[in-house]
């Protein structure tokens, strides 16, 4: 009896483990299974996983690592982020074919928890589908934004140099000691968004801009990174920390934004908007009355994720931009010496820098634009998703396929660059030293559909502040510090920021 006991024991253990394994082979089997036939081709990825873990594991970030992979499978090829399949595409040719020559197929954003968390159910401009009231909602905030771009410079650089006293103050203050850049900036950089959406300014300690600031680097961090959840769907169910933390996050944002808007709904009276939030509404009567687009698409939400997006991407891409700056500038202070001369030369030192300065400032905006592309800061741009199926380079790639666009493989590729791992502003000036542009390997505000509505004003708005800083300050390196690197970068999440450093600044008198 002992031994027919252990006997089914062993039976019941072996079909245990062959159901496992057969279970386990199934799975293998399943995840290998591409979309279509035709799909792009890449590396094997785990069961449930996909080739999330390889590329955690991996040292370099996923740019990188994508450009490495685009020299064995090709400029488009696959990947799995956890259930999902994701086509990447690299190089100036291929991504350039996909955003402008079949620009409506590849206008689709991804839908994750995280996404449908910020944006409201879809309800923004930067992640929404591509859909009638997404265009419509897209001119809405368009009208806006030239409103302000193509207006009375003279009131956008106003805009941009409110900040300037408490800057100074803030710059001044820190004498012969080593401070951080990204707390002073970020405080500049939500200061003149406060100012253009909400029309009033903050001092740099006022809780409220603290508040603000919390918030939005708080749900960056977070959504940066994605839950659970958006890699594997059924964890939508499962109420982890990280979503819970991210709702109470966006409902006070929303808060504090709604707030804003429903004061600004009982102010204004219809005449000359004195800031975006107004803008909006102007922009949104005008095409009313026009009496062409059914304005019933757009809703009170539309109108508030509007103003959250001009927060969510005109922050943080401004702050380390300007940090990058300040890094880049400290680590080649031969460049720095230059901009700093052409400033002196062009503008001197009785007045501010001016939006109409840029044609003769023309080695500061090559720099300027040098810094955009050395640091890359949004290597993978905003994910795309596929409208439709598909044709793009011999491959298939169908409806609602997460689409990921390796801009760092355009703004590195050195048939394009002369020795692109170098920081050099020649780059952007041609041989008659002009600017150059738009060259063929350039694209940090994306491009087609998707291209970024704030592009002008974002540009503007740096070289204002660019210009003017090294109009009135020299940025070095601390005593003991003078062989640490200040322009390695330091990959986080979605963003390529610069590694932690501290500077000295000093007064140009």
């Amino acid at each position: 009896m002992a031994f027919e006991s252990s006997a089914v024991v062993v039976n019941s253990t072996s079909l245990t483990l062959v159901t496992i394994t057969t279970v386990l082979a199934g799975m293998w089997i399943w995840s290998q299974q591409k979309p279509t036939k035709n799909f792009p081709p890449g590396p094997k990825g785990w069961p449930l996983i996909g080739n999330i873990l390889e590329l955690a594991r991996n040292e370099k970030p996923a740019f990188v690592v994508f450009t490495e992979y685009a020299k064995e499978y090709g400029d488009i090829f696959s990947i799995r982020v956890g259930q999902r399949w994701a086509v990447v595409l690299n190089g100036a040719a291929t991504i350039k074919e996909a955003l402008l020559k079949k620009g409506v197929e590849f206008a689709n954003r991804p839908t994750s928890v995280t996404i449908d968390l910020f944006t409201e159910g879809g309800q923004d401009i930067v992640f929404g589908q591509y859909s009638p009231s997404w265009k419509l909602h897209r001119k809405l905030a368009f009208s806006a934004f030239r409103k302000l771009a193509t207006g009375d410079n003279k009131r956008f650089e106003k805009l941009v140099y409110s900040i300037i006293p408490a800057l100074t103050a803030n710059l001044d203050s820190k004498g012969s000691e080593p401070f951080d850049t990204r707390r002073v900036l970020a405080s500049s950089i939500y200061n003149i968004l406060a100012s253009l959406c909400f029309g009033k300014q903050y001092e740099f300690d006022d809780p409220e801009l603290t508040r603000l600031m919390y918030l939005s680097k708080e749900g960056n961090d977070i959504a940066g990174s994605g839950l659970l959840a958006d890699y594997i769907p059924i964890f939508k169910y499962v109420p982890t920390p990280g979503q819970t933390k991210l709702k109470a996050i966006f409902k006070d944002f929303f808060s504090l934004v709604n707030k804003e808007v429903d004061e600004h709904r009982e102010k204004y009276d219809g005449g000359e908007p004195k800031d975006f939030i107004e803008m909006l509404f102007q922009s949104r009567q005008e095409i009313k009355d026009e009496g062409k687009e059914d304005m019933s698409l757009i809703t009170e939400a539309h109108i508030r994720q509007t103003v959250v997006d001009v927060f969510g991407a005109g922050t943080d891409t401004s702050i380390f931009t300007l940090q990058w700056c300040a890094g880049l500038m400290v680590q080649y202070p031969e460049v720095q010496a230059k901009v700093a001369e052409e400033v002196d030369r062009v503008v001197g030192r009785d007045r501010l820098p001016s939006l109409d300065d840029r044609e003769e400032l023309v080695y500061t905006t090559a720099t300027l634009y040098e810094v955009m592309r050395y640091s890359t800061l949004v290597p993978l741009a905003v994910p795309h998703a596929t409208s439709a199926d598909v044709e793009l380079g011999g491959y298939t790639i169908p409806k609602d396929t997460w689409v990921l666009v390796n801009i760092y493989s355009m703004h590195y590729d050195e048939k394009l660059w002369d020795d692109p791992k170098k920081f050099t502003p020649e780059h952007f000036l041609d041989e008659s030293g002009k600017v150059r542009l738009h060259p063929e390997g350039y694209m940090p505000f994306s491009t087609g559909r998707r291209v970024c509505i704030g592009e002008s004003v974002a540009k503007a708005e740096l070289f204002l502040l660019f210009a003017w800083l090294f109009q009135h300050y020299k940025f070095s390196k601390p005593i003991g510090q003078e062989e640490k690197d200040f322009s390695e970068g330091d990959p986080q999440a979605a963003l390529n920021m610069l590694k932690d450093i501290e500077v000295v600044v000093e007064k140009r008198f």
